[in-house]
């Protein structure tokens, strides 16, 4: 696969044009001791990368497929660049390719999945994601199978996978708010609401944990606990807001609904 990063990346090609033209000039021979080596493009797509030159990063991957076109590596690179860019096609298609090589990597298949979750392919995401469980227990994939089993609307699937990756990772945050809110997006404020307390307490908390738990307390009919919670990330004006949001949630009485309004929450925040 060759694929050409779309216009919208920033960044600049010289250093590459460079690179080959150098190559070139110095390739007498058999030998073509001037060639750039596939381990040469694999370490300037990591350096462009952590500079925040995704181009470059996507061109040195690609050309390190094009040198060794049956090792994953080059095309994992390239669609977590792609994934970075959102490019959410492109990424996909990389991660495709690396399953036309090895149909059983657990990695390819979350990160396929957690894309299929990002355009809305919860059905499809599932499927990927369980056949990456059986290769290999992680609880970034049971956390991910959790988030399409709510947007199917299937809360008892989504808490088993939530708990089935705490027993993995006990005391993930992530997996706890992710099933905290499950929960009570079942209706079951009395386990969803201490779990998300106890998430959204933790010094290592995120906003959007803290506001999980806010919302929960706005669906629970609990305004002022919501307003409370919300104002250590919200100015005055978006917490009334955002309180005028969770009674509107409220009184649709429909979890499913809701659920589809709310989206994928967390799929994963780590590169997958």
């Amino acid at each position: 696969m060759t694929r050409r990063p779309r216009s919208r990346f920033v960044g600049t090609l010289a250093i590459l044009a460079c690179l080959l033209t150098s190559a070139c000039a110095n390739t007498q021979g058999p030998k073509a001791s001037g060639a750039i080596s596939y381990d040469a493009f694999m370490r300037l797509g990591d350096d462009t990368r952590k500079q925040g030159d995704l181009v470059s990063a996507a061109q040195f991957y690609a050309r390190a497929h094009e040198l060794e076109p049956t090792r994953i590596e080059p095309l994992m690179d390239l669609a977590q660049v792609y994934s970075q860019a959102g490019e959410i096609k492109d990424a996909a298609g990389a991660y495709e390719e690396v399953l036309k090589i090895d149909d059983k990597n657990a990695d390819a298949l979350r990160g396929l999945a957690n894309l299929q979750l990002q355009t809305g392919d919860a059905a499809g995401a599932a499927t990927n994601l369980r056949l990456a469980l059986a290769q290999q227990p992680d609880w970034r994939t049971q956390n991910s199978l959790g988030v399409a089993n709510d947007m199917l609307g299937d809360r008892v699937g989504a808490q088993a996978a939530y708990r089935a990756g705490l027993t993995l990772s006990p005391g993930n945050l992530q997996l706890m708010d992710n099933l905290g809110l499950s929960l009570v997006l079942s209706g079951d404020f009395a386990q969803g609401l201490p779990i998300l307390e106890q998430a959204a307490k933790d010094p290592a908390a995120t906003p959007r944990m803290r506001l999980n738990l806010a919302l929960a307390y706005g669906l629970a009919g609990e305004p002022d606990k919501a307003a409370q919670v919300a104002k250590a990330d919200l100015d005055a004006a978006k917490v009334e807001q955002n309180l005028g949001y969770y009674e509107f949630l409220r009184l649709l009485h429909n979890r499913n609904a809701i659920a589809a309004m709310l989206g994928a929450h967390q799929a994963e925040t780590a590169q997958p």
